[in-house]
């Protein structure tokens, strides 16, 4: 078969196949093995501590199935000025993520306690 860009309907398919069964991985890893780090941890949240890590691992490339991906704002040219003109911060407009593995960076105690916002 000769060689040919995959789809974007491909790429996502494949995107979301990976996704899915990170899902299921983090779903079904045994209690015992996903509270091993933390036994005094809840085991929702490192099972969603897990998830998120093992996302940002993906959207980085170190995902076998999967290439790197950049993260780029989607930001208007006129949410942009007006940000400007009000003196308030504004998001950029290039890949977020260049030169910096996201799960390198992965804040773990991202989840806020239970009961609070």
């Amino acid at each position: 078969m000769p060689a040919r860009e995959l789809l974007p309907a491909e790429c996502r398919a494949r995107l979301f196949a990976h996704l899915g069964a990170l899902a299921a991985y983090w779903r079904d890893l045994p209690e015992a093995q996903v509270l091993a780090g933390n036994p005094e941890g809840d085991v929702t949240e490192e099972r969603l501590s897990g998830l998120l890590f093992s996302m940002l691992t993906a959207i980085d490339g170190s995902a076998l199935s999967l290439p790197g991906f950049l993260l780029v704002p989607k930001v208007s040219p006129e949410d942009r000025e007006a940000a400007i003109a009000d003196g308030e911060e504004y998001w950029p407009s290039a890949a977020i993520n260049l030169g910096v593995e996201l799960h390198a960076a992965f804040p773990f105690q991202l989840i806020p306690p239970r009961g609070k916002p």
